[in-house]
């Protein structure tokens, strides 16, 4: 699994260090990396915010490799969680699902938890395949189009912000919450 994550292909095309600049993490943000896996934006997010940076993530494996990493980067700033119901509510400014969200089980739940850990005017980043064939990632049937990942998040009360592509595998959907459309988040 580490292997697969880790993948040189796979780290060049995610760019971790400048699509997080590209999103718009500045030194002072705190993130929320969703599904962390192994780090990889992670600790690219710890070395560019002195805030808190929580990587949430299920796999007693990944949080071991990310206890591990955190040890040896001596990253005092990440915080590891299982879930994101441990994330406190209000504190990032970001929350990103890198390569994470095709495989989510209930959408509207994660992006309900998502409101919630977002501060005012906060973030969501998603990272995804493109519906194509590719020389890695999910099934095809898996995969979401840029214009059906818009669709679904306006239908949870997120409006999209900003899009771009990361080579030709994967592309980046940013989001904010749109509060007049869910009072009280």
């Amino acid at each position: 699994m580490k292997h697969k994550l880790e993948n040189p292909q796979r780290i060049k095309e995610l760019n971790p260090v400048e699509t997080l600049k590209k999103i718009g993490l500045k030194e002072n943000d705190s993130l929320c990396d969703i599904g962390a896996g192994t780090g990889i934006f992670t600790f690219a997010a710890a070395n560019q915010s002195h805030a808190l940076i929580y990587a949430v993530d299920l796999s007693p494996e990944m949080l071991a490799i990310l206890e591990e990493k955190k040890a040896g980067q001596k990253a005092e700033n990440v915080i590891l969680e299982k879930e994101i119901s441990k994330v406190p509510s209000s504190s990032c400014r970001i929350a990103l699902l890198s390569t994470v969200y095709h495989e989510l089980q209930d959408i509207p739940e994660m992006l309900r938890q998502i409101r919630r850990i977002l501060t005012p005017g906060g973030m969501l980043a998603i990272i995804e395949f493109h519906p194509k064939q590719t020389s890695y990632g999910p099934p095809l049937e898996h995969r979401f189009s840029p214009k059906q990942l818009k669709t679904q998040l306006k239908e949870n009360n997120f409006l999209q912000t900003d899009h771009f592509d990361l080579g030709g595998t994967l592309y980046t959907s940013v989001f904010t919450p749109n509060l007049s459309a869910c009072p009280g988040k």
